[in-house]
């Protein structure tokens, strides 16, 4: 399996339901809308069906485009181009995506992010298909897959005052992708992990490494706010830092329950491990979530947890707890 198919990897519902609208537009070349958080790989799906289309043989351009990198007038050039001499530009003409992505496809990311005055540009070029050059008046008729991503529902945009009713109106012409938060879909986690380890220990050619249940329920049980992009990322780091061909989790993923649980499978199968650092993590993951439960009221903390203040600074100071100063 291609690295980049990785959204099709799970036993979800709504990993199926994401199969079947990819399926679904894979051979069109209509308009598309994929939305979804940040890291839930929309745009690997919008190349995915690029490639997939009639228009996607090898032949045909795909350019993207990320609206939030680029301020309102990078974007407007970024989008349309512009010829010599247009002041604040380089001395030179230069095409918009449009003009590159002729007879293929274009990716247009976060487009909330775009100014009203870019939105309605976008939506101008939307319904007359010509592209025009800032600096220029002569339009280019220009056949192109327009593909674009937002972070939220559009409705919920439009009330947010971050899209423009114009190109909301339009948006309902649009076929609609729908990616899900791994949140919401933990039971992929698993399946993703052992893919991405399966990628990357073949990137680098090593052999796989071995994944175990503590692992994995640390990873299932992880809130990835950034999603595949930041689990990807962490498996990653996991393997480079792998010893013995063990998966080795980060630091900062490790918690007092799966210290636990490691502690009791090492004692129970006569393994070795270092006791003072299993429990500095079990203590810190306590002291942390006392410090929390009380607003980070020490006072309050160290007598919930059955010791004096000053027992508790001791503590904080040798665990590396922040204090409430501190944070």
């Amino acid at each position: 399996m291609k690295p980049m198919e990785f959204f099709f990897i799970g036993k979800s519902k709504r990993i199926d339901d994401l199969r079947k609208q990819i399926m679904k537009n894979a051979k069109g070349e209509n308009d598309l809308l994929i939305l979804g958080e940040i890291g839930t790989g929309k745009g690997s799906i919008a190349r995915y069906l690029h490639e997939q289309s009639s228009n996607g043989d090898g032949s045909t351009p795909f350019v993207s485009l990320n609206a939030a990198v680029l301020d309102d007038r990078e974007l407007a050039a970024g989008l349309f181009g512009f010829v010599r001499g247009v002041k604040g530009m380089p001395p030179t003409t230069k095409k918009g995506v449009f003009e590159r992505a002729a007879g293929g496809t274009v990716l247009i990311e976060e487009i909330e992010e775009a100014s009203y005055r870019n939105q309605m540009k976008l939506l101008e070029f939307l319904n007359e298909r010509k592209t025009i050059r800032l600096g220029s008046s002569d339009g280019m008729p220009v056949n192109v897959r327009v593909i674009l991503t937002l972070k939220s529902s559009p409705e919920e945009l439009l009330k947010a005052n971050k899209l423009y009713e114009g190109l909301y109106e339009k948006f309902r012409e649009f076929s609609v992708i729908q990616t899900s938060p791994l949140r919401d879909r933990k039971e992929d986690i698993p399946h993703l992990v052992k893919h991405f380890v399966s990628h990357i220990c073949e990137e680098l050619g090593i052999k796989d490494v071995a994944l175990d249940i503590n692992a994995i329920d640390v990873l299932t049980r992880h809130s990835w706010r950034e999603n595949l992009r930041e689990l990807k990322a962490v498996v990653d780091k996991a393997v480079l830092f792998s010893s013995e061909g063990k998966f080795v989790l980060p630091p900062e993923l490790c918690d007092e329950k799966t210290e636990v649980v490691k502690m009791i499978n090492n004692v129970l199968g006569g393994q070795a491990f270092v006791l003072d650092n299993s429990l500095d993590v079990i203590e810190k993951g306590i002291i942390e979530r006392a410090l929390s439960k009380f607003g980070f009221n020490q006072s309050k903390a160290a007598h919930f947890l059955g010791m004096t203040e000053q027992t508790l600074r001791y503590k904080l100071k040798r665990l590396g707890i922040a204090s409430a100063r501190q944070r």
